[in-house]
């Protein structure tokens, strides 16, 4: 299932669209875009907008359901440049 959300777009507008078709959702996403907020967008950069917001979807979903476990010291996830004590800036 593909979604569009016209807030991520930038625009003040709570308009949420989904299809299975990611060609029809563009069709009528772009409709909206066009009525709604007489904004022109290209269908292909429709097409990236619907790739690009679902991918993040997709990996914050999978990223909220992996447990978040610290399997060695913590101590260890620090990095080594930054020096304890000292001016850790230019």
């Amino acid at each position: 299932m593909y979604e569009a959300i016209c807030k991520d777009l930038g625009f003040d507008c709570d308009f949420i669209i989904k299809n299975n078709d990611r060609n029809i959702l563009a069709a009528n996403f772009q409709n909206h875009l066009q009525v709604g907020h007489k904004k022109l967008y290209p269908k292909k950069e429709i097409m990236g907008f619907i790739d690009t917001q679902n991918k993040k979807e997709n990996n914050s979903e999978k990223a909220e359901n992996k447990k978040l476990t610290c399997n060695d010291n913590c101590e260890s996830f620090r990095l080594e440049k930054w020096n304890i004590g000292r001016r850790n800036f230019p």
